[in-house]
């Protein structure tokens, strides 16, 4: 599996970066069936640092959100304050419980919680990067009060001291990969 397309979306879902990427190795099965990417789509792809390049650029200083974003960071090389990082598949109320009442949280699919919570139907058939950024963006956005209300709580928001006074990090946007 390697990354053949990467596109974000601005907090109304408006597509504001969809690109193909140039993988690195020789591709010997697109399974197009699945992620919709043919061989013609790569020709004129950029490379991958221009890629990682461009989306660092955008997502500098914005809080990110996506679903199992951590895989999305690694495989872009790219790190993220965790304060800035809104990730649908790490929300406790959007996670399910392992085994009996109580036990371990476990993330659900992004189908799945589309489904559940917002009515949508994504990645039947072939994946859509911009429809699975809009599933999660539109997921944050249903749960977006409840959830800043549970960061304020956690450390990750606490005030920092910067010049003598408490300040917090100000967030100019959200985006969503």
């Amino acid at each position: 599996s390697a990354l053949a397309r990467v596109t974000l979306v601005d907090f109304d879902g408006r597509v504001i970066y969809d690109e193909h990427v140039r993988p690195r190795e020789r591709i010997t099965d697109f399974r197009t069936w699945v992620s919709g990417v043919k061989a013609k789509h790569l020709k004129a792809a950029l490379s991958l640092k221009e890629c990682i390049l461009q989306v660092a650029d955008l997502v500098k200083g914005k809080i990110i959100v996506g679903h199992a974003l951590k895989n999305d960071l690694q495989v872009l090389m790219l790190q993220h304050p965790v304060a800035m990082i809104r990730d649908t598949a790490r929300y406790r109320a959007y996670m399910r419980s392992h085994g009996k009442e109580g036990g371990k949280l476990r993330p659900r699919r992004l189908k799945d919680l589309a489904l559940d919570f917002l009515g949508m139907e994504i990645q039947e058939g072939k994946h859509d990067s911009a429809d699975d950024a809009r599933a999660a963006m539109l997921l944050y956005r249903a749960q977006r009060t409840e959830w800043e209300k549970e960061l304020r709580k956690t450390h990750l928001h606490r005030y920092t001291k910067a010049n003598g006074k408490k300040k917090r990090n100000l967030r100019d946007g959200v985006q969503a990969p």
